[in-house]
């Protein structure tokens, strides 16, 4: 199971945020992980100077 990085806690919610997931901790707020729900759209953000 996932400890949060601040408070050593686990108690984690899901949160919908346009395309994105964030789960963030009950006890202090702070953000674990960020997930994109559709990946495909960062195929536009994609340079391949960037990206290898």
């Amino acid at each position: 199971m996932q400890k949060c990085k601040n408070c050593g806690r686990d108690l984690f919610v899901k949160i919908p945020e346009y395309e994105k997931e964030l789960t963030v901790c009950l006890e202090c707020g702070e953000v674990g992980s960020i997930r994109f729900v559709n990946p495909s759209i960062l195929k536009k953000y994609a340079n391949s100077d960037i990206v290898k």
